[in-house]
């Protein structure tokens, strides 16, 4: 999961990318836990501190939120 997160950010820095948007990556119908990828993501973000203007995270609420692993559903 850390490899294909950091290959998202790689990939828009090689090609000069400012600004990324990112989604609830894995946590939808593949059921990671939302904590753990958010702590990678975190990570990354650490990692890549001032490659980026904006990151944005386009979240919805749909049927693959998984409130069984996450009884508190998404941020509103």
């Amino acid at each position: 999961m850390r490899k294909k997160i950091e290959n998202i950010f790689a990939i828009a820095h090689h090609h000069n990318h400012d600004c990324l948007v990112l989604s609830a990556f894995g946590c939808g119908a593949f059921r990671n836990p939302p904590t753990h990828v958010a702590k990678i993501f975190k990570s990354v973000i650490k990692q890549y501190a001032g490659f980026f203007e904006h990151i944005y995270f386009a979240i919805i609420d749909d049927h693959n939120t998984g409130l069984d692993f996450n009884p508190n559903g998404n941020y509103r």
